[in-house]
């Protein structure tokens, strides 16, 4: 017995040396990672565009930091409200002297939308309006980059590097000859002319409902890229709407004449420029450099004792469940009565950037969010899309804020069924059933549903769209009919849907912030983002199959693992395995 409690008990220990040899192995191999450190005179701000920008704070796993270690390359995301944040105080630092964006804007899902970029660019034309520079170079140019860096002073592109700017268009893929060839059927309950997320399957080509909402979609969201940036580089909007019609693509020479560009140089020249900013002298490597995330690190302080006001996100598809990487109803309703039974809490912000997903999930989020604003105020900030389930969360809010590029709406319903008996039968596969009762196996793939079933279908489906015009009526105090009238699932820009009053305010996250406290009558508060990253601590745990807080009820062990955990953590007392560089060197 002596034996074997020695061994385990030195598999424990040999466990716990290796995952404290395997932090510090990380915290080696990570470039650039360096500790936390007060800014010195004459720093530099570096945000890269090329890293997509989420709502939500990115969850950085172990396994992620080392393969980009490894590779030597970006890894992972950035969140929006970080690099805001982190410009509009850079504008009034007195050891920032510049701006410098780098790279390309990287879109990657619901990262980078055009919502979220109209945000950032704004916190740079603010950082521009404090005096002091904003400068960019780009080996080529696309809209999404434009818009992004067009208030700054100094916009530099290759001599050999192209212009794109040919408008924005939207391509559907239709399925419908091929699942017929290959033996699929398609059986939908819908409700809503304009909810084409079935189309696909059902049609080879585009409705005219559909092709109209596009079409007023896609205006509008252009016509808001060509207006900031006319607006930016001081250039009547006309001019941008015949360069996409007309030519599409430019080259460098000509993007300077067009006043589009500033200068038309080399990385070199600019490289002299930053060294200026920063007082390096000729030849050497820039020092002074800062990301986002470390500059905040930086200047703030913990403000634990202060009244809060909690930030919520409802990023990517709404689904039934509890898992915290996802939009999941039981998960993100959970939050919201953290926020509800909290008494530090004095307001909530719900940034939704969803296109919807399970009618069930939602209803139990927007269950909690009639709860919470019984108690204290709620502002929603829609972000790039908050349509369908993400209106449906998003109803009973006291303000809505949304930008003129949101998408939003499609306020319809529909359940979309396919059968691959042909399919399988081609195969020389036949599959026999058993039930108790006709409808038993109303949902299986291998055969259609009869025309009894799908009515029963449909009868649901129409209580539920229902159910969402009430829930939209009385959340945002209009007609019904007059909701109706805007709902049949389509879907809107926020600059329309603010005329149909389905949002309240144009704004981004800040404002709605600024609006949730001043609502709270709150002048001194921090604010806290119940969803930021777990520990690294936690990370590694989950990586090796444990959960850091649980024991295994022998009070040796458990304690032999707290003080395993203690001195993980405290090997790394700034954080610095967690943050990546996101490649701020500038060579």
């Amino acid at each position: 017995m002596k034996g074997f409690v020695k061994t385990v008990f030195a598999t424990l220990v040999g466990l716990v040396l290796f995952v404290v040899l395997l932090v510090m192995f990380a915290g080696l191999v990570i470039t650039g990672q360096e500790m936390s450190k007060p800014l010195e005179d004459n720093t530099l701000l570096v945000i890269n565009l090329s890293v997509p920008i989420t709502d939500k704070a990115p969850r950085q796993k172990f396994t992620d930091l080392i393969d980009g270690a490894v590779q030597k390359k970006d890894a992972g995301k950035q969140s929006l409200r970080t690099l805001v944040t982190a410009i509009r105080k850079a504008a009034q630092n007195e050891h920032v002297s510049g701006l410098y964006l780098k790279g390309n804007v990287a879109r990657d899902g619901y990262a980078s939308g055009w919502a979220a970029l109209k945000e950032l660019r704004e916190a740079i034309a603010a950082f521009k309006a404090s005096g002091k520079p904003v400068i960019t170079w780009q080996e080529g140019l696309d809209e999404e980059t434009l818009y992004v860096v067009s208030p700054a002073d100094e916009i530099v592109l290759n001599p050999l590097g192209l212009l794109e700017f040919n408008g924005f268009a939207a391509e559907v893929t239709y399925f419908r000859q091929a699942f017929e060839k290959y033996g699929i059927d398609v059986q939908v309950t819908r409700v809503g002319k304009y909810k084409s997320a079935v189309e696909p399957f059902l049609l080879d080509h585009m409705s005219k409902e559909n092709r109209e909402q596009l079409d007023s979609l896609l205006g509008d969201m252009f016509d808001e890229v060509v207006n900031g940036i006319a607006a930016s580089r001081n250039l009547p909007p006309q001019s941008l709407h015949r360069l996409a019609r007309e030519e599409a693509v430019i080259d460098a020479p000509t993007a300077l004449a067009r006043g589009l560009v500033t200068r038309v140089d080399y990385y070199d020249v600019v490289l002299e420029r930053l060294r200026e900013l920063t007082g390096t002298d000729a030849g050497e490597d820039i020092e002074r450099l800062t990301g986002a995330s470390d500059f905040l690190a930086s200047v703030e302080k913990d403000d634990q004792d202060k009244d809060k006001l909690a930030i919520i996100y409802a990023e990517g598809d709404i689904l039934s469940g509890d898992d915290e990487d996802q939009v999941a109803g039981t998960y993100i309703s959970r939050l919201l009565r953290k926020a509800r039974e909290d008494d530090k809490v004095k307001a909530v912000v719900l940034r939704v950037n969803s296109p919807g997903g399970s009618a069930d999930a939602s209803d139990i989020i927007q269950r909690e969010t009639i709860l919470l604003k019984k108690e204290k105020p709620l502002i929603v900030s829609m972000g790039t899309v908050a349509a369908s389930g993400g209106y449906w969360i998003s109803a009973y809010a006291d303000e809505i804020y949304a930008e003129p590029n949101t998408i939003t709406g499609s306020i319809g319903v529909f359940g979309m069924f396919l059968n691959i008996k042909k399919l399988v039968n081609e195969f020389g596969v036949k599959v026999e059933t058993a039930r108790t009762a006709p409808a038993a196996d109303i949902f299986s793939l291998f055969r259609p549903k009869t025309e009894e079933e799908l009515a029963v279908i449909q009868k649901f489906i129409d209580s539920i769209y229902d159910q969402f015009l009430d829930k939209v009526s009385e959340g945002r105090k209009l007609n019904r009919t007059a909701v109706h009238e805007i709902a049949q699932g389509r879907v809107w820009s926020g600059k329309r849907a603010k005329k149909l009053g389905l949002v309240d305010k144009f704004g981004g996250l800040e404002d709605a912030i600024a609006a949730a406290a001043d609502k709270a009558g709150l002048e001194d508060y921090s604010i806290e983002e119940y969803q930021q990253p777990g520990s690294f601590m936690d990370d590694i745990m989950e990586e090796l199959g444990f959960t850091a807080s649980a024991g295994t009820g022998l009070p040796m062990l458990d304690s032999l693992w707290k003080g395993a955990g203690y001195l993980l953590q405290h090997t790394d007392p700034k954080g610095i395995f967690v943050r990546l560089p996101y490649d701020l060197n500038i060579h």
